[in-house]
């Protein structure tokens, strides 16, 4: 009974940390509103990371490369400031509240695994 309790009492914590996610895959009750947003839409949590890769890699790619990769009207820009204005955008679409929530969420369920196994030991 006092496992059934436990169990309960993690699942509890786990949806209140989920009901308070924000970001990408969070609540939409988190959008500031005073702020202009822009939005995406990704399937799940690969294919952001895939986003957030290729535009990693073109970073590289534009810091590495002998060309100059801008848009012809936008010239007076460096390949620099356009590398710098991407990786902002990477940082503004990093699922850092997402992370947060796997990590305690894994926390929450490494500690009921514990208390299951000193349970079955004692």
């Amino acid at each position: 009974m006092k496992l059934k309790k436990q169990r309960l009492k993690t699942l509890e914590e786990i949806q209140q940390l989920r009901s308070n996610l924000s970001g990408l895959l969070g609540n939409k009750k988190s959008i500031d509103p005073k702020g202009n947003h822009v939005s995406f839409e990704v399937r799940d949590n690969n294919h952001l990371l895939t986003q957030i890769i290729s535009l990693l890699e073109v970073c590289v790619y534009a810091l590495d490369g002998d060309g100059m990769m801008l848009f012809p009207a936008n010239q007076n820009a460096s390949k620099e400031d356009s590398v710098v204005q991407v990786l902002e955008l990477v940082l503004a679409i990093l699922p850092d509240s997402q992370l947060y929530f796997m990590d305690k969420l894994d926390e929450k369920l490494s500690e009921l695994e514990k208390k299951e196994f000193i349970d079955r030991d004692v």
